[in-house]
């Protein structure tokens, strides 16, 4: 049972081949997350970024891709500094409308700080993040 669960989801205009692609390349995913978060550095399968939250919060963040089934899931992990880690998935869904995303982390272990800021908004916060993720995300299929 995770300590807590973020997700969010949104109908994208494009193929579930389309957003795969898309997501595919993790470069991509940073380029989703706004202005929030800061690569440090990237290759194929895994990435270091800093996170910069709220009240000058700051976190660095590295991610994995554990496993992938084309066109529809992409499974990796978060570590945060400190030790706090979580379960990321994009899953992939054909939708009248094009694709069904969904966007999950779930937080498996936290750190007691960790723990203070999810329950004082901190997974509020993540939840508004996740909506602007994958409203970029279908943006990027809208042009």
């Amino acid at each position: 049972m995770p300590i807590a669960q973020i997700t969010a989801s949104r109908v994208v205009a494009a193929t579930p081949e389309a957003v795969f692609g898309f997501l595919a390349k993790l470069e991509n995913h940073w380029q989703l997350a706004g202005r929030w978060v800061e690569p440090v550095s990237i290759n194929n399968s895994s990435g270091r970024v800093r996170i910069h939250g709220p009240l000058g919060l700051r976190r660095t963040v590295t991610t994995t891709v554990v496993a992938t089934e084309p066109s529809h899931v992409i499974h990796g992990t978060a570590e945060l500094s400190g030790g706090t880690t979580a379960l990321v998935a994009w899953e992939l869904n054909e939708d009248a409308g094009g694709t069904a995303v969904r966007l999950s982390a779930d937080v498996e272990h936290a750190t007691l700080p960790d723990r203070v800021l999810l329950a004082a908004g901190g997974r509020t916060w993540m939840k508004r993040r996740f909506d602007a993720i994958l409203e970029r995300l279908d943006e990027q299929f809208a042009e």
